[in-house]
């Protein structure tokens, strides 16, 4: 006997509104902002994947860079990404056509009028409250058009600036979904993201005060950073302004920002804990210790420049080595030295130049 087939899609519940009472914008769909959240950390932990795989951007070839793109935790990062900065983008562009009209938002119900009868109406400023609409959304490129058929607006003239990412990103939306094989290599989606989104999102948030307040969304997407003055979004947004892509600058503010938006509990260290064991069987002297400039406790270790994968093979004796890489216990802050010192950033100049440190390893 079979059991009867029950329906998941109409038992849901529809969140519109956020849950705090003090929270006085009602035109944003809160699910927006937690998309812009995963599309930022997925973007940040790209360089976390990089290095996972043993690579980094002091020898990061073009062969190594499409190897990348053959992982799945690259995929991971590279779908998380570019799905949920669609989807905030998406949600957006149908917040703002519900601001001007309850069903903008909403397909034509029937054939009595077509889609480029509405746009005219809605160009030529026309009731459309007669126009019948049913009760699904309309679809990526339809809520664009119908956005520049409206009046200007601070959200219009956002859109307009950005047209050429609005249709980027759909594209590769699209391919990713429908295709599932096409993927950025890494310095084309640092590329991308800096060049053309980051500076979207941050004129859709902050330059559209006929919807939203930007500053009152703050907490609903962006990290806790009370213990450090570093933006990176900000630092990283900046860069999109040189003419030279500088992909190590992007890369030390991608982990300044993972840092900030990871919470270290419970499993989340485990793999440090596991690289400190191997440091303990060199009997490592001088063992490191610096103030962490994300979360500002001394707890950024700083560990030789050694082959972890196989610390087997390093010969009995005194040995001497750079620091390879800095990793705090306390955050998660994670960074390697294939992108520049801190100080060359104006960031921990009091700690000086991490790289330069010297361990002395005795092998017995």
């Amino acid at each position: 006997m079979s059991l009867p087939v029950k329906r998941y899609s109409n038992v849901g519940y529809t969140i519109k509104v956020f849950p705090d009472d003090y929270f006085s914008c009602k035109n944003i769909t809160p699910s927006a902002l937690t998309s812009l959240t995963l599309a930022l950390k997925g973007f940040f932990n790209t360089y976390n994947t990089l290095h996972s795989f043993n690579y980094n951007l002091n020898n990061f070839t073009e062969a190594k860079e499409k190897q990348l793109c053959e992982f799945s935790d690259y995929h991971e990062n590279y779908m998380q990404t570019i799905i949920h900065f669609h989807h905030f983008i998406e949600l957006l562009l149908k917040d703002a056509l519900r601001f001007h009209n309850g069903n903008l938002a909403n397909k034509l119900h029937g054939s009595t009028v077509k889609e480029t009868e509405l746009l005219k109406y809605i160009h030529e400023g026309k009731d459309i409250d007669a126009i019948k609409f049913t009760k699904r959304t309309v679809e990526y490129n339809t809520s664009v058009n119908r956005i520049f058929a409206l009046p200007r607006s601070s959200f219009k003239d956002v859109i307009v600036k950005h047209r050429d990412a609005i249709k980027e990103i759909n594209i590769l939306r699209n391919k990713l979904l429908h295709q599932g094989s096409y993927f950025l290599p890494y310095r084309k989606l640092d590329e991308f993201i800096v060049r053309m989104i980051l500076p979207l999102v941050q004129d859709l948030l902050f330059k559209c005060e006929d919807l939203w307040d930007g500053e009152e969304l703050v907490e609903y997407w962006r990290y806790d950073n009370d213990y450090t003055d570093i933006d990176p979004i900000e630092e990283i947004i900046n860069i999109s302004e040189e003419k030279i892509m500088d992909h190590k600058a992007i890369a030390f503010y991608k982990a300044v920002g993972l840092a900030l938006y990871q919470k270290p509990v419970g499993n989340l260290l485990r793999r440090i804990y596991e690289e400190d064991l191997i440091r303990q069987i060199y009997d490592i002297q001088n063992k490191s210790k610096k103030t962490c400039f994300v979360c500002s406790y001394d707890t950024l270790f700083l560990y030789p420049d050694i082959n972890y994968s196989s610390p087997h093979k390093i010969n009995k004796g005194e040995h001497y080595f750079k620091s390879g890489k800095a990793i705090c216990t306390t955050c998660g802050f994670r960074l390697y030295n294939d992108v520049s010192e801190p100080v060359d950033y104006g960031i921990n100049e009091e700690e000086g130049r991490i790289w330069d440190y010297t361990h002395l390893i005795e092998v017995y």
